[in-house]
């Protein structure tokens, strides 16, 4: 079974009606729906926002369901060159907000854990088949930025959460996410609230697109 997972329903509820023979559940109190898109098993999750949310819902759920493979859909702040609209495959998450950097860790890495986590060769391969994307780093961390981070990179709230407990469940995942607003932009807070009413048929088209 493929898991299809965003932290928003303003990302994931137009990809609902892609699924055939749906059927819904709920997993620590997330709203789950399981069917068919293109012939394929498939689990729709909507985590919540934030680190814990995101882990708590994949954890639930990797605990419980044989899940082949996770793609992860969302929006994202994307810091110059990039312009909003702008579709990314994330090729490693890390956090930007967790700091042990003191003790001799590097920046954003969790003892006994890799500083960034890697998306699937496979699955890398297998999207960029079929969407000719750029390839960039993400950035997590549990406040919105409003200030550049690192050039080319994006940023949200719960992607490296969910590469970590992907990690630890020795699961294939990949993240797509669009730029909805580019962080230090005058306008940017604005940008994200417009561009955030549109983002769930972006992200039915990438699923129709990839599955």
């Amino acid at each position: 079974m493929i898991l299809i997972i965003g932290a928003m329903a303003s990302e994931t509820v137009k990809i609902e009606t892609l699924i055939k023979n749906p059927d819904y559940l709920t997993i620590s109190s997330k709203a789950i729906v399981t069917g068919e898109i293109m012939g394929k098993k498939v689990m729709l999750a909507t985590t919540g926002v934030g680190k814990v949310n995101a882990a708590l819902t994949l954890s639930a759920i990797l605990a419980t369901y044989p899940i082949e493979s996770i793609i992860n859909v969302g929006l994202v702040g994307g810091f110059k060159p990039l312009h909003q609209g702008d579709m990314v495959i994330i090729k490693e998450a890390a956090y930007h907000d967790f700091d042990l950097s003191i003790f001799g860790y590097e920046l954003g890495q969790v003892p006994q854990m890799p500083t960034y986590y890697p998306s699937s060769e496979s699955l890398i391969h297998a999207v960029s088949s079929k969407l000719d994307l750029k390839h960039v780093r993400l950035y997590t961390g549990d406040k919105f930025l409003t200030n550049p981070l690192e050039m080319g990179s994006v940023c949200d709230m719960e992607g490296a959460a969910l590469y970590q407990t992907a990690y630890l469940y020795q699961t294939p995942i990949i993240s797509i996410k669009v730029v909805s607003d580019v962080v230090g932009e005058q306008a940017q807070i604005e940008d994200y609230e417009l561009f955030e009413q549109t983002s769930s048929e972006r992200f039915k088209s990438i699923i129709g697109q990839i599955l």
